[in-house]
């Protein structure tokens, strides 16, 4: 039945890469764009007032004016198995893929690369008169995740897109679509020079390509682009004071650590989602002691290049998926 009212359980989101930077691909015979599950979103366009006074025309407020068009956000959605290699793609560029036989595939995404657009629609499906909300241009910054104990796994994604436009119906009527299946927290590991980090209760993981929004001066508002610049991962551990010195005795060296998140799905065929990251400094921290409980210190780390391995950052996923 058709709703006057729009609700977050009937919008649908639609994306696909773009062959060129701000022009949507054309979805008219389907299954170019990819129907794509999150949890929530707030990217769209604004073009804020601005106001500037004028003199000798009285005390009451004059007009204001209608400033430059930005069109950013961020899409929260499932850290899962199959779909989360298409925001990689965009996060990170495409990936080298290997066919392992027997339907199973890894998927390497590493940072430095170039980065394709997106298009990203949002669609609002059930009202009486359809709404499309449609992002082009869309460049994904940043992606990060918590890492805790229990809950499900979700990343957050951040966006710079040029534009936006909204029309009655959706770019693709017949899109593509990958079958869902969560990694959840508690499946969830951190690894330091690939061994289970003792006594570790929580966790972040953040990497940015840091776009640069190209704000030239055009009559539509818009911005020409955003380009990446240099590529940056940090994040935190937790980690409960004890006779471990795994990170203590790298800190007291001032060495790097190899250091891992990583996810598994329990008899998924070896089904898993890595971040592994070669090199990582910690910083020495103090000892805080609040009362007679146990003690805890958070580790803000910093990653760098490794020029072994040839990267910041490496994301490994094993999957059923062929390509992306």
């Amino acid at each position: 039945m058709a709703k006057t009212r729009a609700y977050g359980s009937d919008v649908q989101c639609l994306a696909a890469f773009e062959a060129t930077y701000g022009t949507a691909p054309n979805g008219g015979g389907g299954g170019v764009y990819t129907k794509v599950s999150f949890s929530s979103a707030d990217i769209g366009a604004e073009k804020p007032l601005g106001y500037s006074p004028l003199l000798g025309q009285g005390r009451d407020a004059q007009d204001p004016f209608y400033d430059a068009t930005n069109v950013e956000g961020s899409i929260k959605v499932p850290l899962e198995l199959r779909a989360i290699g298409f925001w990689l793609k965009g996060v990170l560029g495409a990936p080298a893929t290997v066919d392992n036989t027997g339907g199973k595939y890894t998927h390497t995404f590493k940072s430095g690369g170039d980065l394709l657009s997106l298009a990203l629609e949002f669609g609002h499906t059930k009202l009486a008169t359809q709404k499309h909300f449609l992002n082009t241009g869309a460049k994904l910054d940043t992606l990060s995740f918590p890492m805790q104990r229990t809950g499900a796994a979700e990343a957050d994604l951040g966006v710079i897109a040029q534009g936006e436009t909204s029309g009655p119906t959706a770019q693709d009527a017949s899109p593509l679509s990958y079958a869902l299946k969560r990694f959840n927290n508690g499946k969830g590991s951190i690894k330091v020079a690939g061994g289970q980090l003792a006594n570790v209760t929580a966790g972040q993981f953040s990497f940015s390509n840091n776009m640069e929004k190209v704000e030239t001066i055009r009559d539509d508002g818009l911005i020409d682009g955003a380009d990446e610049t240099e590529a940056t991962a940090t994040g935190t551990i937790d980690v409960r004071f004890s006779t471990d010195t795994t990170l203590a005795d790298a800190i007291d060296a001032e060495t790097p650590v190899a250091l891992e998140y990583g996810f598994t799905i329990p008899g998924g065929a070896g089904h898993a989602l890595t971040f592994k990251l070669p090199r990582v400094f910690l910083p020495r921290k103090k000892l805080p002691i609040s009362g007679p409980g146990g003690i805890s210190v958070t580790y803000d780390w910093q990653a760098a290049f490794d020029s072994v391995e040839g990267h910041m950052l490496e994301v490994i996923l094993v999957n059923d998926v062929a390509s992306y």
